[in-house]
Formats: structure tokens, sequence, C-alpha cells
């Protein structure tokens, strides 16, 4: 059995995704020993739609992560309703990378810079003993740490700290596809289909594949008999230009899903009794807004240097993070509100100019706005 001094840390962060990494690598950069504890033994797939904007790949720049040449640049986007199709070239061009990629270069990069990576370990529950300090259960015994983070991505980690967003109704599946004849057109182009029920997104990332991605109303797929096969069938009829892309489709890999998906949940602290929250654990973004690796990331880098202030005894000016989450969430939620609503895509498309509008402004409105320098410097 290990000892408790050989498992205690100042600071333990709980999940090595990217808010769970990046917050890592900073505390690591402030001088505190951190670990970094991750069930899965290797790198894997997750349920995520892979699209890096243009905030996101600032934030990977600061900390020294520079993405391969094979992860493609994405320069356009296109909204396939079922019966009407809308483009948009974005301002400034974002990236395709799978999580399997990027979250192995993140919790690398970690490592590299200080923090201790601690893989296979699985957290049950903790407790905060007496003089303050976490008493972490795990599948491999106990850890102990003075200060705890929560980077568990969409999961409650426990019943005491339930999310529950403004939409509970979704469950998500996410695989890569491989496009037999119509690579070259969404090379540089990332696809948000709608259908009854759902909405979802196809985007390149690395090796020439394409992520498939998709959320759906659980009770439309329990209408399906809960079969992934009958699923497809029923977006390929329900969306002919989804059905265009998808008759050209391979599908290369099993299909990763995510049972409960709190979209609309905002924590309105970034601690609560001394455990920090960050990425999906602060803030669960509707998907199709593209920003939710940006959110992990700039939400990480707050939390971090939040902690840090605290332990240097200064003021802490989280306000402003907090104000742009807030409005980031408000044209998210309405977007949401209009994809999964058939009659009000019909009726956008009606309109001249109006869907084009809806998605330039809805996309300005959903971007996590990076927070420069400000009080992070003080």
């Amino acid at each position: 059995m290990e000892s408790v001094t050989k498992n205690s840390y100042e600071c333990i962060v709980i999940g090595a995704g990217p808010a769970g990494s990046t917050a890592a690598y900073y505390l690591a950069k402030f001088g505190y020993k951190v670990a970094v504890i991750e069930k899965s033994e290797s790198a894997h797939q997750k349920v995520c739609g892979e699209f890096l904007s243009f905030e996101a790949m600032s934030y990977l720049k600061e900390i020294g992560v520079t993405l391969s040449e094979d992860s493609p640049v994405v320069k356009y986007f296109q909204l396939h309703s079922p019966h009407s199709k809308a483009s948009f070239t974005f301002p400034f061009a974002g990236r395709g990378v799978s999580r399997f990629k990027l979250d192995e270069d993140l919790l690398n990069n970690a490592s590299d810079n200080g923090a201790h990576v601690i893989r296979g370990v699985c957290m049950r529950g903790y407790l905060k003993e007496s003089d303050g300090s976490f008493k972490i259960e795990t599948n491999k015994g106990y850890f102990y740490a003075r200060h705890l983070f929560m980077a568990i991505g969409k999961h409650d980690h426990s019943k005491e700290h339930k999310r529950v967003g403004k939409d509970n109704l979704y469950i998500g599946f996410k695989t890569h596809i491989k496009l037999n004849a119509l690579d070259r057109v969404y090379k540089e182009t990332t696809v948000l289909f709608t259908f009854p029920g759902g909405y979802g997104g196809i985007c390149p990332v690395e090796n020439d594949v394409m992520n498939f991605c998709f959320v759906i109303e659980k009770a439309v797929y329990k209408n399906l008999h809960s079969d992934f096969n009958e699923l497809i069938t029923f977006l390929r009829q329900s969306n002919s230009q989804l059905d265009s892309i998808l008759k050209e489709a391979s599908f290369i890999e099993p299909v990763c899903a995510l049972g409960y998906i709190p979209y609309g949940y905002l924590s309105t602290a970034q601690a609560q009794e001394d455990v920090y929250f960050l990425g999906d654990q602060r803030m669960v973004i509707p998907s199709f807004t593209g920003d939710g690796m940006a959110i992990a990331l700039s939400t990480a880098k707050d939390c971090a240097y939040e902690f840090n202030r605290r332990q240097k005894g200064l003021k802490v000016h989280n306000q402003l993070l907090q104000k742009i989450l807030k409005q980031q969430m408000h044209w998210a939620l309405l977007g949401h509100a209009i994809l999964k609503s058939p009659w009000a895509l019909e009726v956008c498309a009606l309109i001249p100019g109006i869907k084009s509008f809806l998605i330039e402004t809805i996309f300005n409105k959903t971007r996590i706005s990076k927070v420069e320098s400000g009080w992070y410097a003080l």
C-alpha cells in the first residue's frame, strides 16, 4: 500500500481532458506540486465535435501546444436543415483535431512542465478532512490534496453536485467517417445539420477523416428502439443533404455515446467549498456553437489564476469571465431553441438574408472573448 506522503499533493486535478490538463499546466508553472488523475489508461475517443475555434487556438499557443500540420484548417460553415441550406465564412479560421490527439498533446504538455500524471485511477468520492485538506477515494487507494480541481467533463462526480441545465433531454453520439468521394468538398468546411429531434455536425480532423457527431432527444431515440442503425436511417430520411454526404461515407470506428448532457448549466461560482470547477463542470454550452473547447481552456486558465491569487492573499477579480459566460450562454440557448424547431428554421429560410444574418449574429455572440492580461498580470 502506498504511503500517505507518496500520494499527497498540494493540488489534485481530476480529469485529463483539455480543461484538466490546462489547469495542471498553469498550476505547475506557478510552482505548486500538482497531480492529474485520469481514469483511462491510454488515449481514447470522446463525444465531441472536435472543432477548435480561433479563441481555443490562441489559448493553446499561450501554453506552448502547437497543432500538427495534418490538423485541417476550417474556413467555412454550412447549415443543412431538412429543406434549406445556408453558408458562412468564418472571420477567423478554426482547426479540426480529434480528442484522441488533442487530449494527449495537452496532457504531455502538462507533464513536461512539471505536473505529475497518474493514469488508470478513477475517483469514487472524496471527503474534506478536519484540517481542510481532501481525502480522495479511488480504485487504486487514497490520494490526498490541499486543494481539489474538478475537470471531469459532462459527468457528475457526486449526487450533491448534480448539474441541471435548461435542457436535459439530449443524448450524444460521435464517431469518425471517411468520405469516399466528397472529401475535397468538405476538407475546409464544417457542416451543421438538423433533423426532427436534434442536430449534429461534420468536421474534418487529421488523417483525412471527418468527425460525425450529433445529439438527439432521448424520446426520439427510444422510438427508434434505441438502435443506432435505425437512428442513422432516420437521419438520412429526415435530411436529404445529410443523406447525400453519408452515401459517400464509411464508418471507420465504434460509436461513442453520452447519456446525459445538461445543456444550459452555468455554475454561479468558480469554486464551492474549496473545490474548483472548470470546463463542463463550470458551464455546458449547446454543442452547435463549436466553442466548447475554448470554454474548457479559458475556464482552466481562469481557475488556476484565481487559485494562485487566493494563495497569495491577493484580491480576486473573476466577474469579467462570469459575465462573458452568462452572455454567451444566453445566445447559445437562443440558437439551440431555433435549431431544434423545424418550423423556425424554415420560416427563416423564407425571409431573404435572415438565415445568414442569424448564423453570423449567433456565431459572433457565442464566442468566448479571450480574457487578456488584465487582472491575470496583477
